[in-house]
């Protein structure tokens, strides 16, 4: 495997990638003659060991797991396959140990890229982990479930008045007397809700599921019985009452097309004339015709109109109501609504495809992103801060500072602060987390790069900002100690650093070698040489450009005898848009330049399509087959070389550390999943076995 000299390793690195990485550049060379290795030692069951170290089986399992993906895909290998690996892997432990001993991990490059990796590896980690996971469930739970219901919203700013907050509290609790009286919700809602929707639907959200409302809503829309009302409870946008009609199952998503003819002007006859023309689509529809090819010739939703009308799937509840009602209605695939009007005008709909839930892991992705976009999340984000801080050990000098803030005027200190900071008092301590500190000053910087909060009271506003700001640190706090606290992430860093190893020790062992050892490259193919050989090739010259006028007049010059260089130069214009190039085919392509290979030399195809340029490809010849010259067998001598200096390597490490494999086991191990391994015929295996060495 030819690697250059200059590559990186990627910082993506997965353990997975690593233990890939691994069998890609070990072989499976070693000191040890084919066959058993000495009788396993008693005690845990080892399958190697070398200087210091042993390899339990366990642990390989595992290794061996992790690289194919899980231990499902690890069932399906064969047992030449488990043995295989045994022995590429101890390679590769052998490989890191000696990089571990040259020293290489004080190499201050790789501290740098392995504390970058560390970084960007942790906060996606531990979020995953502590934030996200129990929200991902909780939407995933939610959203089997759809709940009908109507709420009444009495608005109140989350910076109100104790004394306003109180009054739209009182005044929403006083419609319960109302419902309690008989009065129905919906009419309710219509007078006195202050949700601007209400005029149009009374209070009726129709039917939603999880992540669709903030969560104070959602938690008291499912956690209420069907007939009940919720409230009062506050969200952000002030207090609800909230009245639970249905719940039911949760639907499906549908994959639906729709045709969409627009009322073009404001007057009824213009109304009418869109009607006429979506009844007159509709009868077409009815009498056989297709509906996309109509959906692309009338429809004025010109996105899905060049699709055939095609709106992919989507949910309950994400179309305009009456849209919305009529999809999900259809019952079958092929099945055609009849006219629907919305806002946007009037529509046929044609239903394409009936989805299914998806598991846990298939919504998983699609959950993830939608919680990471949640405020529960950054609220959750900050409860788990405080956990932290608190358990990790948290002062606040809240004294410090409020004198801080009390030199500021109380009209202007969001003002003052952002513009001036703390001055001499930035350096001064506020608050320890654990055995770390935190100043004014840190905070400030932290506080000018935040949006301003509204809050009537502005110093309030300062100390609140001052909890947020703690509860990150505390997050943070907790993700700089990870590494103590999480055995998971531990190893994954652990592999990274290995893969990173691997990686350098490779290269100055191997590949670098490989490619600069002149004398050592001529030396193998002088001794080698047969075995770099061209086969049979058609040597073509190719005319590429993107004009098929200007490859017309290519064609027309070469049947009139012309060379192609002397054509070439007669088209000197045209030079920045023709080019003339010499290819080399062994073998068909797959594409139009095989049609070469029906050619007798000199003569030349039509014009062809050539990627995203056009060509004329001219059949220049057919060279017999040869050795390669030293220079022509280069790439391939370099990375057949690897291949020798990895050998050698490895049997210097296996002698080195005195390294030790014992593959019985591992047959045990096998045979307890799959069952005792059988030939092609179905018989045992003869003792012959095939050697993992």
């Amino acid at each position: 495997m030819q690697t250059p000299a200059s590559r990186q390793l990627p910082l993506a690195l997965t353990a997975g990638a690593v233990l890939a990485l691994t069998v890609g550049l070990t072989g499976c060379g070693g000191t040890r003659p084919a066959g058993p290795d000495p009788a396993v030692p008693a005690g845990p069951t080892l399958v190697a060991e070398w200087e210091g170290e042993d390899l339990t089986l366990d642990e390989y399992e595992a290794a061996y797991a992790n690289s194919v993906g899980g231990a499902e895909n690890a069932a399906d290998d064969s047992l030449a396959a488990y043995e295989d690996f045994l022995q590429r892997y101890v390679n590769f432990r052998l490989k890191v140990r000696q990089a571990r001993d040259l020293g290489l991990m004080e190499d201050s490059t790789l501290q740098a890229e392995m504390a970058d990796y560390r970084d960007q590896l942790a906060r996606p980690y531990f979020t995953d982990q502590a934030v996200l996971e129990d929200i991902v469930r909780d939407l995933y739970a939610k959203q089997q479930e759809e709940i009908n219901a109507s709420h009444l919203l009495i608005r109140v700013e989350p910076t109100a008045s104790p004394a306003d907050t109180l009054a739209a509290y009182e005044r929403t609790r006083a419609f319960l007397d109302s419902l309690a009286a008989g009065v129905d919700f919906g009419d309710l809602a219509f007078r006195h809700s202050e949700d601007p929707s209400a005029r149009r639907n009374r209070g009726d959200l129709g039917y939603f599921t999880g992540g669709r409302m903030v969560q104070a809503f959602e938690d008291a829309a499912f956690g209420t019985p069907v007939g009940e009302v919720a409230g009062p409870f506050r969200t952000r946008f002030g207090y609800h009452l909230l009245q639970v009609h249905d719940r039911r199952a949760r639907t499906p998503e549908i994959r639906a097309s729709h045709i969409l003819i627009r009322v073009q002007g404001e007057t009824p006859a213009d109304s009418a004339a869109a009607r006429e023309t979506i009844e007159e689509i509709r009868d077409r529809v009815a009498a056989g015709e297709d509906f996309a090819t109509l959906a692309r010739q009338y429809s004025d939703d010109v996105a899905s109109g060049r699709n055939g009308g095609d709106l992919g799937f989507f949910a309950l509840g994400r179309m305009v109501g009456p849209f919305n009602d009529a999809a999900f209605a259809l019952e079958s695939p092929g099945d055609v609504s009849d006219i629907v009007e919305t806002r946007f005008g009037y529509h046929l709909i044609r239903l394409e495809e009936r989805g299914s839930l998806p598991t846990y892991d298939e919504a998983y992705p699609e959950l993830k992103r939608l919680a990471e976009q949640l405020p529960r999340t950054a609220v959750r984000r900050q409860e788990i801060g405080r956990e932290e801080r608190d358990a990790a050990g948290f002062t606040l000098d809240s004294l410090r500072l409020a004198a801080a803030l009390d030199g500021f005027d109380a009209d202007s200190l969001n003002l003052q602060l952002r513009r001036d900071g703390f001055g001499d008092a930035a350096d001064e301590a506020f608050a320890t987390i654990g055995d770390s500190t935190y100043t004014l000053g840190q905070f400030y910087d932290w506080y000018v790069r935040q949006q301003p909060q509204p809050n009537p009271d502005a110093r309030e506003g300062v100390l609140d900002a001052a909890d947020i700001y703690l509860a990150e640190q505390g997050f943070d706090y907790a993700l700089a100690q990870l590494e103590e606290r999480d055995p998971d992430f531990r190893a994954l860093l652990d592999q990274y650093v290995d893969g990173v190893l691997l990686f350098k020790i490779s290269e100055d062992s191997v590949w670098t070698p490989a490619a600069e050892d002149e004398a050592g490259l001529r030396a193998y193919y002088e001794a080698h040489r047969s075995d770099y050989r061209w086969p049979e090739r058609h040597r073509v010259l190719a005319f590429t450009s993107p004009s098929d006028s200007l490859l017309t007049a290519v064609a027309a010059d070469l049947d009139a005898g012309t060379d192609p260089a002397a054509v070439l130069a007669m088209h000197e214009d045209a030079r920045l848009t023709l080019a003339l190039d010499t290819l080399h085919l062994a073998d068909t392509t797959g594409t139009p330049l095989d049609t070469v290979f029906e050619l007798e030399p000199g003569q030349h195809t039509r014009v062809l399509p050539e990627r995203s340029r056009l060509a004329v490809y001219i059949l220049d010849g057919i060279e017999a087959p040869r050795e390669k010259t030293f220079e022509e067998a280069r790439a391939e001598l370099v990375t057949d070389y690897q291949d020798v200096l990895e050998a050698a390597w490895v049997a210097r490490l296996r002698e080195r550390y005195d390294a030790r494999v014992y593959p019985e086991p591992l047959t045990a191990a096998f045979e307890d999943v799959q069952g005792p391994p059988t030939d092609e015929s179905g018989g045992m295996p003869g003792s012959e076995g095939a050697s993992a060495q």
